[in-house]
Order: C-alpha cells, then sequence, then structure tokens
C-alpha cells in the first residue's frame, strides 16, 4: 500500500519563497533600470531592439501570410459560433401561448354570443 495523501497537508512554502524571491529581484531590476544610469541606458538599449524586433517582424512577407491565414480562420469561427447561437436561441424560445378554449370549442360546438 501506499501512503498517498492526494493533496491533503500539501506544502506550499516552496510557492510561497518563490513568490518573495521574484518580488524582490523584480523590485531590484526595477530600481536598477529607473534609478541608475547604466540602468536608463540599458532601458534604452532594450527598447531600441525591441523596436527593430517588432519591425523585421512586422516586414515578414511569411509571418503576414500565417497572420491572414489566422484572420480568416478566426472570422469563419466567428461566423459559426454565431450561427450556433442563432439555432440554439431559436431552439429556445418559449413557444408562443395559444388562446385558452372553453370546453364547448374544445368538442367542436362553438356556442356564439
Amino acid at each position: 500500500m501506499t501512503d498517498c495523501t492526494c493533496g491533503k497537508n500539501h506544502d506550499s512554502s516552496g510557492f510561497v519563497s518563490g513568490l518573495a524571491i521574484g518580488l524582490v529581484l523584480g523590485a531590484a531590476g526595477a530600481h536598477y533600470l529607473n534609478s541608475t544610469e547604466q540602468g536608463k541606458e540599458l532601458l534604452d538599449t532594450l527598447k531600441e531592439k525591441a523596436g527593430e524586433a517588432f519591425d523585421s517582424v512586422k516586414d515578414n512577407p511569411v509571418l503576414a501570410d500565417k497572420i491572414a491565414d489566422l484572420q480568416k480562420t478566426m472570422d469563419e469561427a466567428r461566423a459559426t459560433i454565431n450561427t450556433a447561437a442563432e439555432k440554439v436561441a431559436e431552439a429556445t424560445e418559449p413557444a408562443k401561448p395559444t388562446p385558452k378554449k372553453n370546453f364547448f370549442q374544445k368538442m367542436g360546438a362553438s356556442l356564439g354570443k
């Protein structure tokens, strides 16, 4: 037999430690990039390189074709979903109430007023 606790008494101290270390490192990095002269230069360089990379990706014809194909697929999926939603809405509409007939009208003999 195994001694599986199956999630009970799970120790989350590793997660909390990792979260704390991530917060401290993130705060230190933000302080360095925004407060020091070297950090500001590094941040400007990173922004410039990111802009160049974005421009090179944007001008790539293969990527543009892939994006166009993705947009076409998304439009087709959107149309299919809208059609299905309309069918569901029609199928779930409450039935229109029929006028209530009295006993004599049901039996075929109308008593006229």
